[in-house]
């Protein structure tokens, strides 16, 4: 199961993943259980699909999607493109907000050339060494203040500008202000949720190391 879910669905599961190690967690657990053994994988659909794709093995995908991912489709990603032909495209795997443009990519409907994927910090590192002066960037639209904040004199052009998530800005500067002074309000997970749950992390850290 993808590492954002819920402390109670990771306790179900054997392993997580995130979208950058997803085919390197599937192809660890082939070797370690066998071609034949059967794979849930969730929650979200694209980054199913496009585990399949690379490891070129079936598993059993929910049909779940990123509702913000959702709305990044070839035709958006070919326009801002078109209009800025020198950029450079930029996919983040950390979130699962690239998991559909990923699958895209992997069908061919995505020119693969100047297409990276990259976590937040491996983004403003890239923007950063590139000889690119333009980027297109596929995810929520929020990531792009941090980008022009450290790579002044470059441009960045979301692939959709509408990508944006509205559960991501229920968090505030100020909120975190009063959580850190206040260490309020305070989440507790049930002792055998979380060891349970503790259980697919380390599986998956390990798998890493």
């Amino acid at each position: 199961m993808y590492v954002n879910t819920s402390a109670e669905v990771k306790a179900e599961s054997d392993y997580c993943c995130t979208s950058s190690n997803a085919v390197q967690v599937v192809e660890h657990v082939r070797r370690e259980h066998g071609d034949d053994v059967e794979i849930l994988f969730g929650p979200d659909m694209w980054l199913g699909a496009y585990v399949e794709r690379m490891t070129g093995r079936k598993m059993h995908v929910w049909t779940g999607e990123c509702h913000v991912h959702a709305g990044i489709r070839p035709q958006d990603i070919a326009r801002v493109r078109a209009e800025h032909p020198e950029s450079e495209f930029l996919i983040h795997p950390e979130c699962g907000c690239s998991t559909q443009v990923m699958e895209y990519a992997a069908c061919g409907d995505v020119d693969p050339e100047r297409t990276f994927m990259l976590s937040t910090s491996g983004m403003i590192r890239h923007a950063r060494e590139s000889k690119a002066r333009e980027f297109v960037v596929a995810t929520e639209t929020g990531l792009l203040y941090g980008l022009e904040k450290a790579n002044p004199g470059k441009r960045f052009y979301p692939a959709n500008p509408d990508a944006i998530c509205p559960y991501m800005k229920m968090i505030t500067l100020r909120k975190l202000r009063d959580t850190l002074r206040n260490l309020a309000p305070e989440v507790r997970v049930p002792d055998d949720i979380a060891e349970r749950a503790r259980i697919p992390i380390e599986r998956m850290v390990a798998i890493g190391r």
